[in-house]
């Protein structure tokens, strides 16, 4: 604050009257200045106003737009990836040209399907998977669900609960089998050459690999690239074809009966309980197909107490697929120590192997997600 003395306000009244014109001048040009453009300041301003505040609802409204379909795009996507990757159920023609031999003429086989699931992801590996006598595609499903990499179940012929009251799928015997699923499984890396092929047996879908490897040794024109393969509690010998050696001797005229008979033949309440499991899986089944099957496998084998089949089989396996383990259940593991041992005698390593599980645990998602994502990981 500036604090006047009278003789400085006499001195500032001088100025104003020596200078009075000019100020008065600018004073009036000020207020007409003033007086013309408030106006048109006031207008500037609300302009300025009113677009900014509406440019700002735009790009609000456009960030709002984009985030809407980025979000929308994003859902459906992800809805186009979950369609591709539910199991679907499919099937594989059967025409004449799949068959390099002359079948049986009870073989009636041309013209039918021969089913399997799917499930599709963007993985680099397809893990085929093959499954025991009597069951189907289905006991995979659980693995299949979960599985990182790209799944297909084969279900063998006349396996499917819809063909067992179906006369078209008569029974047909071992050697028809494995040309149908050699079929199937290079059909599956004729759609999908780039991945690699993992190959999964389950109890006598495992023998279905060592016989593959003798029909592939044969016929080297029909065998796929495969990267890996694994088997699921093989046959050894008889010794180890409790279930398959019961079914082999039953009369389909009978069912219950023989059901009944086949009930009472395990030695142990785990044998008591893959029994009982296992029959209620095979009762809509078309127990003639079972048998066949059964009887041929029982004849593919040798005798207890003898090992050189599994051995050439499993080592002709080996030099055609590559990669390979084989898994035993507790089931099998009175058996195991032997097998080691042969196996050491001719110089096979890192193949064989027991865990701690039951027989049927070794085809279900948390055992087989673990070890065919270890088995990949080998090669």
């Amino acid at each position: 604050m500036m604090i006047f003395d009278s003789a400085g306000a006499e001195r500032f009244a001088d100025f104003v009257s020596r200078r009075r014109a000019p100020l008065t001048a600018a004073g009036g040009l000020t207020g007409i200045l003033i007086g013309i453009y408030s106006d048109e300041a006031r207008g500037m301003i609300g302009w300025t106003w009113t677009h900014v505040v509406a440019g700002g609802t735009l790009v609000v409204l456009a960030a709002a737009g984009v985030f809407s379909a980025a979000w929308w795009g994003r859902g459906r996507l992800e809805r186009r990836r979950e369609l591709r990757r539910e199991i679907v159920a499919k099937s594989f023609d059967i025409h004449a040209d799949d068959f390099d031999d002359d079948l049986p003429s009870d073989h009636a086989v041309i013209g039918r399907e021969l089913r399997y699931l799917e499930r599709r992801t963007t993985s680099t590996h397809l893990v085929v998977l093959l499954h025991g006598l009597g069951l189907d595609a289905n006991d995979f499903r659980s693995f299949m669900n979960v599985a990182p990499q790209h799944t297909a179940a084969i279900t063998a012929f006349g396996h499917n609960t819809q063909e067992a009251r179906d006369d078209s799928y008569r029974a047909i015997g071992l050697a028809t089998h494995t040309d149908l699923v050699s079929g199937a499984i290079n059909n599956l890396h004729r759609q999908y050459p780039h991945k690699k092929l993992t190959l999964v047996g389950f109890s006598v879908g495992a023998d279905m690999l060592l016989r593959l490897a003798e029909l592939w040794r044969d016929h080297p024109d029909r065998k796929p690239r495969v990267s890996s393969v694994m088997l699921l509690d093989p046959n050894i010998n008889h010794s180890t074809m409790i279930i398959t050696g019961s079914m082999a001797q039953l009369n389909p005229d009978e069912p219950l009966a023989e059901l009944k008979r086949i009930a009472n033949t395990p030695r142990s309440p785990v044998e008591f309980q893959n029994i009982c499991e296992y029959l209620h899986k095979i009762t809509e089944k078309d127990l003639r197909q079972v048998q066949r099957y059964a009887a041929d496998l029982w004849d593919y084998w040798e005798p207890d107490g003898q090992y050189d089949l599994f051995f050439q089989r499993t080592q002709r396996l080996q030099a055609v697929c590559g990669t390979l383990r084989v898994f035993f259940s507790t089931h099998f593991e009175h058996h195991f120590n032997d097998v080691v041992a042969h196996a050491r005698q001719r110089g096979i390593r890192q193949v064989f192997d027991l865990r701690r599980v039951d027989h049927f645990e070794l085809c279900r998602e948390t055992f087989l997600k673990r070890e065919v994502t270890a088995l990949i990981r080998r090669r």
